[in-house]
């Protein structure tokens, strides 16, 4: 046996389902490191002008096609294109079309001529609508216009390229106009706030590990439950809170304060029980004395006088000794950090120019408002977000 066949099938061996995330994470960045040792120059510059883009078109095409529902509903069994067809009342010629593209991505297993069994991914995509939404208005009104226009926002600034950090002259605005913003754009559509919701739900489910799996919550559930507990800031639609329930389901939810805009929370049903606190964070928070207020990707969103600022007025309504500030966000490491951490970074500067911050960052940004001190920093090595634990001082 030849030394690619024996590597072939030693790969082919590795069963998943029985990997840590740690592990996983592994072999993954082991995986498209040999990839690209494999691949020529012509490889990656043909899988980034063609095949990235047209894989999603065939995906998104056969999302609203229903293909993946259907599929999941009828039981998932290996199907030939005729029988999609048939499912669907799609046009044949079309679908083998598209579901040859999305197997040849293996992101569905040709198993036989012209016959698909289904995937984990193809799984989720027909069970999960929140998932599915990902490919949706997120997808195509959100992030592609922005990436797509961010080389050109960034040579076209005065005196050349340079690292962008003003919010209300951002590539959001090339993209979308100087009076837009982006919290603006996305609340102003219900389907477009439902489908950013849906995102940030299975950004927090698959990327990253939970809060509540992260941090020591015993601290919050052993303080005074006539006090609020949990305050969630910029909170969506709760799934953060749900978190916290599903782990803590003795917590009176009378205790859990759920705040974002008015004009973002209108668009969802809340857990009932939860407070819901419509609330602007550049205003004085109204909370007081909570034991927690917490922040999920929210201060990535901010430059920071404007973070500072946020940050200033929850200070303002912390008892000390008592209250924590809990900030959860990704910690850009010092060398070798992920693709999915340099990904969220880019995301930012694409949306906001503004960043994904380092320990060393976020250090200064807590001495800058001044009365807070990092108590710790909650990591763990599989997880790609960090906790931030402030006090008052």
């Amino acid at each position: 046996m030849s030394t690619i066949e024996s590597t072939i099938k030693s790969l082919r061996a590795i069963d998943p389902s029985v990997l840590s995330d740690d592990d996983r994470f592994r072999l993954l960045d082991e995986l498209r490191a040999t990839t690209r040792r494999a691949q020529s120059p012509w490889d990656v510059a043909w899988e980034h002008a063609w095949v990235d883009g047209v894989t999603k078109a065939a995906i998104k095409t056969l999302i609203d096609i229903g293909i993946f529902t259907k599929w999941a509903e009828s039981g998932r069994m290996p199907m030939t294109t005729a029988q999609f067809a048939e499912l669907t009342g799609a046009d044949p010629t079309l679908l083998k079309r598209l579901l040859r593209q999305v197997a040849a991505e293996c992101l569905i297993a040709e198993v036989d001529k012209d016959t698909y069994a289904s995937t984990p991914w193809a799984l989720r995509l027909g069970t999960e609508p929140s998932f599915a939404s990902i490919y949706g208005t997120f997808y195509h009104d959100i992030v592609t216009p922005a990436f797509l226009s961010l080389p050109f926002f960034l040579g076209a600034q005065d005196g050349g390229f340079k690292n962008p950090t003003a919010l209300t002259k951002s590539n959001w605005q090339r993209v979308h106009g100087d009076d837009s913003t982006f919290f603006g754009f996305v609340s102003s559509d219900p389907l477009r706030n439902q489908h950013f919701a849906d995102a940030m739900d299975c950004h927090s489910k698959g990327n990253f590990t939970s809060w509540v799996d992260l941090y020591d919550t015993s601290q919050i559930i052993n303080a005074r439950l006539d006090h609020p507990l949990v305050v969630d800031m910029g909170g969506s639609k709760g799934h953060d809170i749900e978190k916290f329930l599903q782990k803590h389901p003795e917590v009176p939810k009378s205790c859990l304060v759920l705040q974002d805009l008015p004009e973002v929370l209108e668009n969802f049903t809340i857990n009932e029980g939860i407070t819901v606190c419509p609330h602007d964070f550049f205003t004085p928070q109204p909370v007081k004395g909570a034991r927690v207020y917490y922040f999920h990707i929210v201060l990535h969103d901010w430059p920071d006088e404007a973070a500072i600022n946020i940050l200033k007025n929850v200070r303002d309504a912390m008892e000390p000794g008592y209250s924590k500030i809990l900030i959860h966000e990704v910690l850009v490491s010092d060398r070798f950090p992920s693709l999915t951490v340099t990904s969220l970074d880019l995301t930012m500067m694409a949306l906001f120019s503004t960043l994904e911050r380092s320990e060393e960052q976020f250090n200064k940004l807590i001495d800058d408002v001044g009365g807070l001190r990092i108590a710790k920093v909650w990591k763990a090595r599989q997880a790609v977000e960090s906790i931030i634990e402030v006090e008052r001082i």
